[in-house]
């Protein structure tokens, strides 16, 4: 899972030895020239690369993390073994797999029941490879709850830190006090369901970390995906012209299908002036501050959704609150606001 590297950040322990690769310092910006044209040089800041550039970094933290994730684990595994005068897969084997139970009828048809639409096919056709799924996932569970106990027994201090990137917040709607030591800045589209999953997420880490933490939010609409998201976040802006943009935001994430028909609905339940509201949405007023919003997630490699910058540290996709607050709490840390 895309999270699961995360983990390690919340980590206690020191990797002195561990040589970390310096091919991210070659993605960043330089001013020596990387060409001349007709004596006149041509330097990093004329290519109008800066979003690939950060994309690149992005990608290149995330895969040294998980490999540090990978290379921890496998370490304080193998030490663990080597007590007992055996391999690390057999340790495993021993003190985790065998101890892992079968699926039960009843998991295994909850499972086919909420995955049904998906499958569409008979449960008793499909049974075994559901099956061997839940046992899969019960294992991996199983395997970094107890690689996650061993762990502290040893001392680590993980060392790599994440890309940084500036994400001005402007007018943006926002929940929470800009005191807040802690900035959520959220990129979304209302009509991804990802983002829709991702809302009771960020409602927790507000009630978890209160006056700690705030969240903005900017519109990225995927117009090519979802038809109705460019409008669905204009209408939002216009709701937020009679001060009622969150509960609009809120009500738009309920509807899991939103179309035309839902914007007039949605004011009209918010008690909205209708005939401000049609008139503010009809003339494309906030066609402009959209824009923006998707120039900035351009200009700063964000290009799916939902995309969030934690003091402009990128988490992308739909998050567990864990990952979030081992951000939260290590930025809380450094600022002297536990």
């Amino acid at each position: 899972m895309p999270h699961a590297h995360l983990k390690y950040l919340a980590a206690v322990c020191l990797l002195t030895a561990l040589a970390i690769p310096a091919c991210a310092q070659q993605l960043e910006k330089s001013d020596k020239p990387l060409a001349t044209i007709d004596g006149e040089p041509v330097t990093d800041a004329d290519l109008d690369i800066d979003s690939k550039l950060m994309e690149l970094r992005q990608e290149a933290y995330q895969a040294r993390l998980e490999g540090l994730g990978n290379f921890i684990a496998r370490r304080i595994l193998e030490k663990e073994a080597s007590k007992h005068g055996i391999s690390g897969p057999e340790l495993l084997e021993r003190e985790v797999d065998a101890k892992v139970a079968e699926p039960t009828d009843a998991q295994v048809e909850a499972f086919y029941a909420k995955q049904k639409g998906r499958i569409n096919k008979p449960l008793e056709d499909i049974r075994p490879q559901i099956v061997t799924f839940l046992k899969n996932q019960q294992l991996n569970e199983a395997r970094n709850e107890y690689i996650d106990g061993l762990k502290k027994g040893s001392e680590i201090q993980v060392l790599l830190t994440p890309p940084r990137v500036v994400v001005e917040a402007g007018e943006s709607p926002r929940r929470g006090s800009a005191d807040a030591p802690v900035t959520i800045v959220e990129f979304s589209d209302f009509q991804c369901p990802y983002c829709r999953s991702a809302q009771p997420t960020l409602v927790t880490l507000l009630d978890k970390y209160p006056g700690k933490v705030s969240l903005v939010y900017k519109d990225l609409p995927l117009r090519q995906m979802h038809p109705e998201a460019q409008k669905a976040a204009e209408a939002a802006r216009c709701a937020g012209d009679q001060g009622k943009f969150w509960e609009y935001h809120d009500a738009l994430f309920e509807i899991s299908r939103i179309t035309k028909d839902d914007f007039g609905k949605i004011a009209t339940s918010l008690e909205l002036d209708s005939i401000k509201f049609a008139g503010c949405l009809d003339s494309g007023k906030h066609e402009s501050t959209i824009e923006s919003d998707f120039e900035q997630a351009k200009d700063i490699g964000a290009q799916s959704t939902p995309v969030f910058y934690v003091n402009g540290i990128q988490l992308k996709g739909a998050q567990p609150v864990d990952a979030f607050s081992q951000v939260i709490e290590a930025e809380l840390t450094a600022a002297g606001s536990e």
